[in-house]
């Protein structure tokens, strides 16, 4: 109320009760309104109550009363309907000239999407055009997507990719260039589930398989804000196409493959981590790459009988590779956040395996092969009841069978009398080997207190085996130079991220049978994590990344700060007893003793990283 409604209060305290009518509502005048009182009227025409008794002008305000209109209400299967006439007047709308054309990669991906909809079967290569169905195609007959969006049943606009996405950064074709020889040189080595031979151009490989074209621009780049703005045409496209139109074809696989593959660049929380592992895993199903091609067609409930998909009868090397690929990204993404399952290994996978291992059209299907045997062999330890990924010993879990141990040590040395010479010094292999060893040796932290009364002390040789393990993998990550760091991949990070934390643990051990100072003899933690971090800082030199137009910094100087953040709460941890002197030490300010409050704030969005080395074990 107003001065003057306080002055009056002893006044109306006297006043006999109003004899008027209440204003309906919205209809108070302007003071009344103003003041937030209840508007009395006296009559048709007359000044209310209030204004009456403080001698003011009354105006009736100028409302409109909002209401809420009656949606018509729209039954589950015409909103299918209009959806379903959504996607013919879409295809359809080529022909219109009024029409507003997408920009050319959402398009081609739309149409490409569409097209195994409209059953297309996508089982030719990605380097040559499937008949009357090619992306080109697409691209030459300019199929339009309209920017005004799509009005839904209830009035409601849908943009399409198109429009949400048209001011996304995309490189140069000189750019696209350098970054499609820079995915074969630094990054295909690491992950080769894919081989674009050298003859193919980005252009080519735009023109032909459009998403995954944008994945390796968007991995491949140097500029951190280029990064970010491709990532989110990513996921509207995934959106639009695999959640929106059920889109399913090689070209989303290979593209998304390539997008988990190297998350560590783009996928920064483990639910979104997860949530694409399981898209991946799902387009395998739906292309039907974990088994056998149909030799004879089969009758398919659809809406349009005449343009059934024909099955494949041949199954190609791209999708062999594809699905072996699948099985080893989503394995490792299932045991390093523990979330979700990996795809299940069929018999048809196994196939597809040995006529990759006979064959070796390229290089690097040797390096692929012994990932996914080594893989098989973590996997198999991920999937034991015994196994707890998050290294919490419960109470009611018993040593596994010293045999079962032995079996999974045999596989794994029928795995290294395989190798090739070539595979004995390749450093992705070994990498992947000695992670191995360690899975398997890593279930004897999971029973605590160490036995010492075995009279083959089989627990304390499981942990100096991880010892062994880790020290032997610093020695190959230590032999690659930082410049060759932007090829890492996931797996690589997860692995360096498993490595030192596994080692922080078996550093900080306390159990009168087991001997601290011997660990830090054979691998002294705070020494390895200094290389690690002077290694990560001088990748952004060496490699000219760039992040001037970004408020964030690329995944290495990122993963330095977080390395530098914990070393003083690893190293108080440790304690003064118990540390080597470390020469290489490269830190100033010691003051914090908190693992917890060693993370900077700015790190909360690695959460797959943080959350695992904040874990209360570690």
């Amino acid at each position: 109320m107003d001065d003057d409604d306080y002055n009056l209060l002893n006044m109306d305290r006297h006043t006999p009760l109003s004899t008027g009518t209440p204003s309906p509502y919205g209809r108070a005048c302007v003071n009344c309104s103003q003041s937030k009182c209840k508007c009395i009227t006296r009559g048709v025409g007359g000044r209310c109550e209030r204004c009456t008794r403080l001698n003011k002008e009354c105006r009736p305000s100028v409302t409109v009363r909002r209401r809420n209109l009656k949606r018509p209400v729209v039954s589950k299967s015409a909103r299918l309907e209009e959806k379903l006439d959504g996607l013919v007047s879409l295809l359809k709308a080529g022909a219109q000239p009024s029409a507003i054309a997408a920009d050319p990669l959402t398009t081609a991906v739309i149409y490409n999407s569409a097209q195994h909809s409209n059953g297309t079967s996508d089982t030719t290569s990605p380097h040559s055009q499937t008949e009357g169905g090619s992306v080109m195609s697409a691209l030459n007959d300019n199929l339009p997507v309209s920017a005004s969006g799509k009005t839904g049943s209830e009035g409601t606009v849908y943009n399409s990719p198109a429009t949400v996405l048209h001011d996304a950064v995309e490189p140069s074709p000189v750019e696209a260039e350098e970054y499609l020889t820079s995915f074969r040189i630094h990054k295909s080595n690491y992950f080769p589930f894919l081989y674009i031979p050298s003859t193919t151009t980005a252009q080519q490989l735009h023109q032909e398989r459009p998403f995954l074209w944008l994945c390796i621009m968007a991995i491949a780049s140097r500029s951190t804000s280029q990064q970010q703005a491709l990532g989110n045409k990513i996921r509207h496209i995934l959106a639009q196409e695999m959640v929106l139109n059920s889109g399913r074809n090689l070209d989303l696989l290979l593209g998304l493959l390539v997008y988990i593959g190297w998350a560590n660049y783009q996928v920064h929380s483990k639910p979104s981590l997860s949530v694409f592992t399981q898209l991946a895993t799902s387009l395998v199903f739906d292309l039907g790459l974990n088994k056998p091609t149909q030799k004879d067609p089969q009758l398919m409930l659809c809406i349009n009988s005449q343009k059934s998909p024909k099955p494949a009868t041949v199954r190609t090397m791209e999708e062999r590779r594809a699905a072996l690929g699948c099985f080893v990204i989503s394995s490792i993404v299932s045991s390093f956040l523990q979330q979700i399952d990996a795809l299940r290994w069929t018999s048809h996978m196994d196939e597809c395996l040995q006529v990759l291992d006979e064959r070796h059209e390229c290089v690097n299907d040797e390096i692929l092969v012994q990932q996914v045997r080594l893989q098989r062999i973590v996997e198999k330890v991920t999937l034991s009841t015994w196994y707890d990924g998050g290294m919490e010993a419960a109470e009611d879990i018993k040593p596994p069978p010293y045999f079962y141990l032995q079996a999974l040590r045999s596989q794994l040395q029928e795995v290294k009398n395989k190798l090739s010479p070539q595979s004995q010094c390749c450093e992705v292999v070994l990498a992947h080997l000695y992670i191995t060893e360690l899975t398997i040796n890593e279930i004897a932290l999971f029973q605590m207190p160490i036995i010492t009364n075995h009279p083959n002390f089989q627990q304390l040789q499981c942990l100096y085996a991880c010892i062994e393990s880790i020290k032997s993998w610093f020695e190959v990550f230590f032999s690659i130079s930082p410049i060759a760091y932007i090829g890492f991949p996931f797996s690589i990070f997860s692995q360096l991220v498993r490595c030192l934390a596994t080692l922080y643990r078996l550093s900080t051990l306390d159990d009168p049978a087991w001997d601290k100072k011997g660990v830090q003899k054979t691998a002294d933690l705070l020494h390895i994590l200094d290389r690690v971090i002077n290694n990560m800082e001088q990748v952004k030199t060496l490699a000219g990344l760039n992040n001037n137009e970004s408020t964030e910094e690329d995944i290495f100087s990122q993963t330095a700060k977080l390395f530098r953040s914990i070393r003083p709460g690893w190293e108080a941890k440790l304690g003064p007893d118990d540390l080597m002197i470390s020469t290489t030490s490269t830190l100033d300010d010691t003051s914090e003793t908190s693992l917890a409050e060693a993370f900077p704030v700015n790190f909360s969005d690695n959460d797959w990283l943080t959350d695992f080395l904040l874990s209360p074990n570690y």
